[in-house]
């Protein structure tokens, strides 16, 4: 078997190095976008011994066809990518064009579902492969693995552990391929189907009058590639890595600090009376436990706001 494999993210790293161990990739393709993550896969390949096809996204359809046509892989598997792959070009590979998507299908479509699913407080992920079709996430599936959720995952854990299931899902995948083990096709439920896109300013922004629990997934989900969720101190923007649902329940206006214990614990008031603990803090200053920033002059009954309305009344 020959595989060509299009990547974009470190998330499918993992996995083409399990190919490349196998000896069976054909070719890999990277798309020309220059961000920070390309550059670190690039080096990635570089140390691999890979020279990637540059794909950009004008000519993307004749690219693909040239590609393949001097590679003649057996099946195309695309780890992350940013753009469309042209209908035309689907069928080109005997065994066609088949996706890797890193959160359950059909409920969680769309590029950045890790945020998502980890915000709304799913229990678990999913490393799902499915043959692509001409609309994103579509397509039936061949391969889906669950991949748990716990309660103190950040996006960043979740993701780590998402990149390691694709190797096992992969593996299911060829052999099914291969003919050794069975690979039924499962169409996906278009009524339960959902694209979610990627997280604005206002779905990184904490409201204080939410529940302490939904603020502390949305501080998990946002932890680290958003450095945290968004809050405001004085003006300032703040962002919150790491915290903690506390038991007790209090008598104060959403986003009151209600303890502010040098090196011990900053305490602010959620929804319902319900408290979180700050457990982790960034400021432009630099990365602050709750207790440090309480040891730096902040008082109970100061006020916390979100970035976008300021503090709360």
């Amino acid at each position: 078997m020959r595989i060509a494999v299009i990547i974009s993210s470190l998330l499918g790293w993992p996995l083409l190095h399990d190919l490349l161990a196998q000896g069976v990739v054909a070719g890999v393709a990277v798309p020309a976008t220059g961000t920070a993550e390309s550059e670190r896969l690039g080096q990635h390949l570089a140390q691999a011994g890979l020279a990637p096809q540059q794909l950009t996204r004008p000519d993307l359809e004749l690219q693909l066809i040239e590609w393949l046509t001097a590679l003649q892989p057996t099946v195309v598997l695309v780890l992350t990518f940013p753009w469309r792959i042209p209908a035309a070009v689907l069928g080109v590979p005997p065994q066609g064009f088949i996706n890797f998507h890193f959160a359950a299908l059909p409920g969680y479509r769309g590029p950045e579902p890790t945020f998502w699913q980890l915000r709304r407080g799913e229990a678990a992920g999913a490393v799902t492969a499915h043959r692509m079709a001409a609309d994103f996430d579509t397509g039936p599936v061949l391969v889906a693995v669950p991949v748990p959720i716990g309660p103190h995952d950040t996006h960043g854990l979740h993701r780590a552990q998402l990149a390691l299931t694709g190797v096992w899902a992969a593996r299911q995948l060829l052999a099914g391929l291969r003919g050794e083990t069975p690979l039924p096709e499962q169409p996906q439920d278009e009524a339960a189907a959902r694209y979610w896109p990627r997280p604005a300013l206002s779905d990184l922004c904490i409201d204080w009058q939410e529940p302490a629990d939904s603020i502390g997934r949305l501080v998990r989900a946002a932890n680290p590639w958003n450095r945290g969720a968004l809050a405001t101190l004085r003006g300032q923007e703040l962002r919150v890595l790491a915290a903690t649902v506390r038991p007790e329940t209090v008598a104060a206006p959403p986003g009151t600090v209600v303890l502010a214990a040098p090196g011990q614990a900053l305490l602010v008031a959620c929804g319902a009376g319900q408290v979180l603990q700050l457990d982790m803090i960034c400021l432009e200053e630099g990365y602050f436990t709750g207790g440090q920033l309480a040891g730096m002059g902040l008082q109970p009954g100061e006020t916390l706001g979100t970035l976008l309305t300021g503090p709360l009344a």
